[in-house]
Formats: C-alpha cells, structure tokens, sequence
C-alpha cells in the first residue's frame, strides 16, 4: 500500500492527474464482455457494440478489465495525438499487437520499435516514392483480369435490353487484386490469385444460379499462397484476442502456413534475381537487393517483405469494398460518382487507362471526398495500442468530468479507436452515422479527429500507393459497369461488419460472400463482347 502511494498517487497527485473510471463487469476477468464480444462477432456486430460500451460509459476514456489485465481505451483525440506524436518516444507498439503477429511476420517494421523501426522505415521511403506511386501500369494489367472474373460467368438481359452480370461477391475479388499487385510490385513477381479466381470461376459459373442467387461453393484453393495468408490473418486475429495466451493459439498450423508463405517470397526473390541477370527487371526500385544489403540477418528480408504484403493486401481491399457497400445504400452517391468519372475520366474505350494517372486521381475532389467518408465510416484498423515505456500521462479523460490528464504508469496497455472517434457525434454532427461524402466539401475535419492512416512519425507510409490504387480501381469499374444492384441489402441501416485486425464489410450470406451484387455493362464493355 505504501509502495502504492509513494509509486502512484503522489506523482499522479502532483501533476494534477485524476484517474479515468473503470467499466463495470458482472463476471470475474471481465468473462462476460469477452462472450458478448464473441457473440457480437458471429452476428457481424462488434463495432456496434464497442460503440454501446462507450455509449454506456457516458465518455470516450475509460478502463476496461479483460482476462486479468486492467487497459485503457481512449477515442480522444488529445490522446490520440499524444500517443502517436507529442508523446511518441513515451509509447511502443502494443504488446497484444506484437504476440499476435510476430511469428508471422517477425522483424517486420508493423511491429518494431526504436531504431529497428526506424531503419526499416527509411529503407522503405522510396518503395513509395512519387515515381513509384504514379506507375498505374500494374493496376491496369490486374485489372483486366478483374474484369474477365465479373464477366466470365455470363450476363442476364433486363427489360431494357441492358446487359448485367450475374450475382458475385465484388468484395472477395478486392483482396486477390490487391495481392497480385502488392507481389509484383514489392517482389517483382505476382502470386496471380485472380488468375486462379478466374479459373475457379470458369469451372464453376454454374454455381451462380439466375436470379443473382450464390450458392456455396469453395473458391480458396488449399495449401497454397492464398489459403496460407488468410488462415495466418485469422489465427493473428484470435492471438490477438487471446493476449498473454496468445502463443497457445495456432501454433502448429501457423507455422504450416509461414512455411507456404516464406516459401513463395523466397521463390519470387529467385525469380526476380533471375529476371534481373537476364535485364528483364520491370521494378524501379529494388526492394529485395536494399534489404539484403541492410539486413545483418538474411532471414529478415522475407519477415519485411511479409509484412508489407500483409498491409498490402486486407487494408486496401477493404476500402474498395467498403466504397461498393455504401454506394449500393446510397443509390444518389453511385450517380454522382459515376457522372463526375465520366466527365473527368472519360468512358471504357481502349485510351481509358490513359486517361488515369496520379494527379487525376488526386484532383477528382468527389472521388477523394467518396473514399475519405468510407474511411471515416469504417476505418479499417478500427483499434490500434501502444505501451507506455515510462510513467508518464495523457492530457484528459480524468476525473469525474472526464477533463483531467490521467496519470500513467510504466507498461501500461493503451487501445485507441480511429472507429469510434470518427462515429463522434459531437466532431462530426448528428448526421456521422450517415454516410455522406459532400460533408467534406463543407467542412474539413479538426486536427487529429480523422486519422484513418494514423499519425505522427509513423503515419502509414504507403498512405498515397493505397489511395491510389483504390481510386484507380473504382474509376476503371465505373468506366466499364454504369449501374449496379445490390443483393442482400434489405433497406435497412443496420451495419454488417466483419471484425479481425481490420475491418471488412460483412453480408447476412454466408460471409465470405461480401458486397453480393450485380453490375450493368457500360454500352462501350457491351460493344467490346458483341
């Protein structure tokens, strides 16, 4: 007790801290939010129900008791931003967030600190470079492949004599597209996972019944390259869960799938070697040959490389279908959109992908303003944490009006949520649970209360490769499709959300039939197939 207050309350006193409150729980270890949030998780509802627990705590800094620990949860920008810049060197990377991903991704800079995050940082800043970022060639070669997968199964005429594809889940496309390019780019070698889709789906059109009704079928091959990235994801997501147990979880089966994925990344490094000695190199910066000659440890190379691909890959698929999933609610915004691309980019003819490059994409203001709010709406990492390396504090959430800086001790566990800040009423209006891009044009966000890349020295560093690579693909799509239909959203505004590190749209089919839908063909793609 003494030790108590000499350690805590003197100092936290002296400062002016006040302690945040605790949330209540009926079981011990705090069992019963840990079921609820399980349940919440098979009805596709666990970001509602983090936003009822801020709601009952009545403020947006509290103390939340899980399996034995006592952490905070913040959606306070004033905590946010001192935990991510002002107090930066007072933080680390969560420990959760560590025990889930490192035997994954090892040494990866997503979960180094101090100089060995810092070295990796530097050593990646070209991979994202203007020059790189404005290569689209990539995206267009995948993108065709995309388009065979929507058009392979065949297309059903409506009244009007237009053509539209048959259901298919445009979301479980995002993902393939978004490793293919993420692989060529990175490792100078494709996985070519939508080439395999596409080969899926030629055998299997007869799965999609008319009527836009999709059967069950499996389209993930197993033990391979796609089916060893998912599953790995899936385990890290229940480590995460699990926290200080985190390394009972999985173990064998992760290490079946490090050996798949290590395997391929090693294999494109060969390849790409092999492509350099014979002067067929297509990347301009070598990424791999920088690493080997940076990495005292050659074991690290493959470790940075899956985590880039591990970022590259879920982040931004889910954006692209979190676009799709609201524009099929907001019937208007998939209008405007689609007359603003139009207008700016032109239609599908053969000169379309030229007619795309990095500073159209940048200047299409509604564009920008469409995939901001579907960030805003659903950010894709919707919690993130940091631990405390010293005592120190944070400026407020303390006392009993929640104003006070909270005093914090050394190796305390700190959650954030971009989720909840960016479903702030009193930041964002009455209206944040509305999904309406033109409020960007009226009013852009305070400082820290949009932080969708986090922030501070470690903003993400592909922030410009994703934006654009999901702008791209939304203008080619909507090029090549003028209208599209939705097939499991019932009118309702009533959210389905898939929860693990990042969040996915979710679908009341079976879920990994995401953002189920039909698409009509532009008359110029209709013309292409006579």
């Amino acid at each position: 007790m003494e030790s108590l207050v000499q350690n805590v309350l003197l100092p936290a006193r002296s400062l002016g801290c006040e302690p945040a409150p605790t949330e209540p729980t009926k079981w011990p270890l705090g069992l019963d939010m840990v079921v609820r949030g399980l349940r919440a998780s098979r009805e596709q509802r666990v970001m509602d129900f983090v936003l009822e627990r801020f709601d009952t705590m009545g403020r947006y800094t509290w103390y939340m008791k899980l399996l034995g620990s006592s952490n905070l949860l913040t959606a306070d920008p004033a905590n946010i931003q001192a935990l991510l810049a002002t107090q930066f060197e007072h933080f680390k990377t969560g420990a959760p967030k560590v025990m889930s991903l490192k035997q994954m991704i090892g040494r990866s800079i997503f979960i180094a600190d101090g100089e060995a995050w810092h070295n990796a940082r530097v050593l990646m800043r070209p991979l994202f470079s203007r020059e790189n970022v404005s290569d689209l060639t990539v995206f267009e070669d995948h993108f065709q492949i995309l388009l065979k997968c929507l058009l392979q199964p065949g297309t059903e005429v409506d009244e009007t004599g237009r053509k539209w594809t048959k259901g298919a889940s445009l979301a479980s496309f995002f993902p393939c597209f978004t490793i293919d390019c993420a692989t060529e780019i990175f490792v100078g070698r494709s996985v070519d996972s939508l080439k395999t889709r596409l080969e899926e789906v030629i055998r299997e059109s007869s799965s999609i019944h008319q009527g836009g009704e999709i059967k069950e079928v499996d389209t993930i091959p197993k033990k391979d390259f796609a089916w060893a990235f998912n599953r790995s994801l899936q385990i890290a997501n229940v480590r995460l869960r699990l926290r200080s147990l985190s390394s009972c979880y999985g173990r064998t089966e992760l290490k079946e799938c490090k050996l798949v994925l290590y395997k391929f990344i090693n294999d494109a490094i060969h390849a790409a070697d092999l492509a350099k000695d014979q002067g067929q190199v297509r990347v301009k910066y070598d990424f791999i040959n920088t690493l080997r000659q940076n990495c005292p440890d050659h074991t690290e190379v493959p470790e940075q490389i899956a985590g880039l691909l591990a970022a590259g890959r879920d982040s931004t698929a889910s954006l692209m279908g979190f676009v799709f999933y609201h524009m099929i609610r907001n019937p208007m915004v998939f209008e405007k959109l689609l007359r603003i691309v139009r207008e700016t980019f032109g239609p599908a003819d053969d000169d379309a992908p030229k007619r795309i490059t990095f500073e159209t994409l940048r200047s299409c203001k509604y564009l920008q303003n469409v995939m901001n709010e579907a960030l805003r709406m659903n950010s894709v990492v919707p919690f993130n944490s940091k631990c405390a390396v010293r005592d120190t504090m944070l400026p407020t959430g303390g006392g009993a009006d929640g104003t006070k800086p909270i005093y914090i001790r050394k190796g305390t566990e700190i959650a954030y949520s971009t989720y909840v800040l960016h479903r702030r009423k009193d930041l964002w209006g009455e209206d944040a649970d509305d999904f309406r891009p033109e409020r960007w044009e009226e009013k852009r966000p305070a400082n820290w209360h949009f932080q969708p890349f986090s922030g501070g020295p470690r903003i993400c560093i592909g922030q410009q490769f994703a934006l654009t690579e999901v702008g791209y693909v939304i203008v080619r799509l909507l090029q090549s499709f003028d209208g599209i239909e939705g097939l499991d959203y019932d009118g309702t505004k009533r959210d389905w959300l898939r929860f693990s590190i990042i969040v996915t749209p979710g679908t009341p089919n079976p879920k990994e039939k995401a953002v189920p839908c039909k698409l009509r063909l532009a008359p110029e793609i209709m013309k292409k197939l006579q």
